[in-house]
């Protein structure tokens, strides 16, 4: 990253935009001018004149030493800074936390440990580079059953079944159904009716013979 004597004030602004998600550079500017004017009532005269030295001279002013307030904690600071900024407490948090981490990494270390070491400490704990959050792995199926499919299809498909629906063999009628049954009536037809008589159960009208004598 480039250090303060070589980075020009839009280019703090970009950083800032980019690590806070503002929209243009003009709200980063916003930003960092009301997070150095809360840290400018958190700092004696000295220090606020160092690090004012250390920045561009655009970025100065905030700093001067006027009749700022003093702040002796983490509360007074974001209040300084959303009074400055006027974008919401909330909105002015997660600013001044990203302007300190902006400012963390583009000071020299020298002076960064010196204004942490006269902010008060919930504040100077702000005052640091965050680590970036490593990228997750990649996402790869691994399984060991894994195969390539063919591509599924209307009559291959099975949504709730275990068989496609070009191969069900599914029971569409109970095992007495006539449904089932080649002859349905076939009981009930007249060459295929049984006898009722005794000892003739057996018989049905095609296969009955005339016993009569003519």
């Amino acid at each position: 990253m480039l250090r303060r004597f070589e980075m020009e004030p839009t280019e703090v602004f970009l950083l800032v935009k980019a690590h806070a998600g503002l929209r243009t550079a003009r709200e980063a500017e916003r930003a960092v001018r009301a997070t150095l004017g809360a840290m400018a009532c958190a700092l004696d005269d000295d220090d606020a004149r160092a690090l004012a030295n250390a920045l561009p001279e655009r970025l100065r002013r905030p700093l001067a030493r006027r009749s700022h307030p003093r702040v002796v904690g983490l509360d007074g600071f974001y209040a300084e800074a959303e009074l400055r900024e006027r974008v919401g407490a909330g909105f002015a948090r997660e600013h001044a936390q990203a302007v300190l981490e902006v400012m963390a990494g583009i000071l020299e270390p020298d002076l960064v440990a010196r204004i942490r070491r006269h902010l008060p400490p919930d504040v100077a704990a702000l005052l640091r580079t965050r680590t970036p959050t490593p990228e997750p792995p990649p996402y790869v199926h691994t399984h060991p059953e894994h195969r390539s499919r063919s591509v599924q299809t209307l009559s291959r498909s099975r949504p709730g079944t275990s068989e496609p629906i070009s191969e069900a063999t599914h029971v569409l009628a109970h095992p007495g159904s006539v449904a089932r049954a080649t002859a349905a009536h076939a009981e009930r037809m007249v060459e295929t009716a049984r006898s009722t008589r005794p000892a003739r159960e057996d018989e049905t009208l095609s296969t009955a013979r005339d016993d009569r004598r003519r």
